[in-house]
């Protein structure tokens, strides 16, 4: 282990805000380096813990995006401010992957030689148009019409599902970097989740009718409340709501955690939600992990391997779209989602979204116009972690709902750790 010399001076201004709750820090850690005060480079300076994240994949992602000489940050096992694998980065590199063990990691990053701009260490999620970041840090995009299990584990009754309902654009996402596949594009609509033997179901109205004061949280197809202090299932699952944002966590026994972060899109009259997700190891799912060999999607869901992606567009289509979506597409037995009467999950069911020739018109729907990239990147202008603000400037560009990147904003979450470089004597920083 390389430990850091604590008597070094740290001549930067820190605000740290760590979660104490392994549960509560959830997959996704994130940190910021603000040069805009003084000159960048700090002298010496300790190892500051930015935070920690629950790795249940057999792999994890890692981003960075700053300007300057290559730069370093370090994850470590063994507690807070230590150095047990470093990661290298170099100007404009987007990111990558590294292998770990299973278990609860920390992120440190040397003040000193920390580059000005953002690093983030990401766990399972689904945000915006469906972008999923895999148990193994691997992002690609899904766009379905239907409901979907996101992730299950069998053995201890964990389950998430979502409802995707499909949006008529003019025009589709350009092509996705893991699958190289464009399609039309859907949205996250609904959850319902399985915590032991109850369901929890977030869902909009069942009647049907645009309801910009929330969504409904139902506990086995009972409306509930959650007080300031959560509300406690048969099996010790807590289940907590923000009464601003609408955000739900879900905090399981074995601190597993569901965090589902609803937006109100008003033009368009619909809530869409983002899932930030630490699952039970082995989870599997359309979040599940991607093999590093030969593979290029998550299993089906009986275990069996997709296989090396296929040469042609076509083929490649067909497999994303229509053998792994409809193995994880779920049917009148296995739904956990309320609904309305003479409905169903059939009544969400879209097999022929998105379609292959990229024409994303549906009945009855004026196609959105989207924006330039110009006007994209301002609205996503407060989006940090680097895959999220990718995924936010093509979300703004296809669909033109400017509000998306105050979606992102809130999804993202506050950084785990911020330090601003000031305004300091020639003490304080070190000549460039």
């Amino acid at each position: 282990m390389i430990k850091p010399n604590r008597n070094l001076l740290w001549s930067a201004l820190v605000a740290a805000c760590l979660t104490k709750s392994i549960g509560a820090a959830a997959d996704t850690v994130w940190v910021s380096k603000d040069c805009t005060g003084g000159t960048c480079t700090v002298q010496g300076g300790p190892y500051p813990t930015l935070g920690f994240f629950r790795l249940t994949g057999s792999s994890f992602g890692w981003s960075a995006t700053y300007t300057g000489t290559p730069q370093r940050f370090w994850v470590s096992q063994g507690g807070a401010n230590m150095a047990d694998m470093q990661l290298s980065t170099s100007n404009g590199d987007l990111g990558g992957t590294a292998n770990l063990p299973l278990g609860i990691w920390y992120i440190s990053i040397k003040t000193a030689l920390m580059g000005p701009g953002n690093y983030s260490v990401q766990g399972p999620a689904v945000h915006g148009d469906p972008h999923i970041t895999t148990t193994n840090g691997v992002h690609y995009d899904l766009q379905g019409a239907g409901e979907f299990v996101l992730l299950k584990h069998s053995d201890n009754g964990f389950e998430v599902q979502t409802r995707m309902t499909p949006l008529a654009t003019v025009a589709p996402l350009p092509p996705d970097p893991h699958t190289g596949l464009s399609s039309c594009v859907s949205l996250n609509t609904a959850a319902a989740l399985r915590a032991g033997r109850q369901r929890v179901t977030y869902q909009p109205n069942l009647s049907g009718q645009p309801d910009p004061s929330g969504m409904q949280l139902r506990v086995d197809g009972q409306l509930v409340r959650v007080g300031a202090g959560g509300l406690t299932l048969n099996d010790g699952t807590k289940i907590f709501r923000d009464a601003g944002t609408g955000e739900v966590r879900v905090d399981f026994r074995d601190q597993s955690l569901v965090r589902i972060t609803p937006h109100w899109w008003k033009e368009r009259g619909v809530w869409y939600l983002d899932f930030d997700l630490t699952p039970p190891n082995g989870s599997m799912g359309i979040v599940g992990e991607i093999p590093r060999e030969g593979g290029w999607l998550p299993a089906l869901s009986d275990g069996t391997s997709m296989g090396p992606m296929p040469t042609s567009l076509t083929d490649r289509f067909k497999a994303l779209y229509v053998k792994f979506t409809d193995s994880w597409r779920v049917s009148d037995s296995t739904t956990l989602f309320d609904y309305a009467p003479h409905t169903s999950t059939k009544t969400y069911t879209m097999k022929t979204w998105p379609p292959e020739d990229g024409i994303c018109e549906l009945p009855f729907t004026v196609p959105l116009i989207g924006v330039n990239q110009d006007v994209a990147e301002r609205a996503c202008k407060g989006v940090f972690i680097p895959h999220l603000k990718r995924s936010c400037v093509q979300d703004v560009m296809v669909t033109g709902n400017l509000d998306i990147g105050k979606g992102y904003v809130l999804s993202q979450g506050l950084p785990r750790y911020k330090i601003r470089v000031p305004n300091g004597k020639p003490n304080d920083v070190a000549k460039e």
